[in-house]
């Protein structure tokens, strides 16, 4: 029984190692999209919620690693010779696992920075927009002033 626990860890670990890849490779397709020249804002959108569907899949399979290590902790720590290669592989797939954390952090971190910009840029152009409009207004109003003179007669009798 405990071996169908122990194989039951390896799985759990290795399908959140293909989730980690799932994840790092929507990073940077977001971090291709947000340093494109135009943005495809429905494309982010459905970046972003693929990610968190990603990170709804990590917790589940993370809390099911601790309820199933819970029952064969014992079973492992008593007997590390007759688990060994498993114990291995499990050491082998976490520390995969750490790497990839560690690697999504980075372009997350990276995304992060991005976004920032990229909001900053387009308050800037937003800003300028509502400048240039304000000052083609006022120039306009300046305009119908300046056309708008009264009539008045010159005396040519000298």
């Amino acid at each position: 029984m405990s071996d169908a626990y122990i194989s039951m860890l390896i799985e759990s670990q290795e399908k959140k190692l293909e989730l980690l890849e799932q994840a790092i490779e929507l990073d940077k397709q977001q971090e291709d999209m947000i340093t494109g020249d135009s943005p495809d804002m429905e494309a982010l959108n459905a970046n972003i919620t693929a990610k968190g569907a990603l990170v709804d899949e990590l917790n589940k399979l993370d809390d099911g690693f601790e309820a199933v290590y819970s029952k064969v902790r014992d079973e492992l720590m008593n007997n590390k010779d007759a688990h060994k290669d498993e114990i291995h592989r499990l050491q082998d797939l976490i520390r995969r696992i750490t790497d990839r954390i560690a690697e999504v952090e980075a372009l997350e971190a990276r995304s992060r920075i991005n976004v920032d910009n990229f909001l900053k840029n387009r308050r800037k152009s937003l800003k300028d927009g509502r400048s240039t409009v304000k000052a083609a207004s006022v120039y306009s109003a300046n305009m119908r002033k300046a056309y708008n003179t009264s009539p008045y007669f010159v005396d040519n009798k000298k």
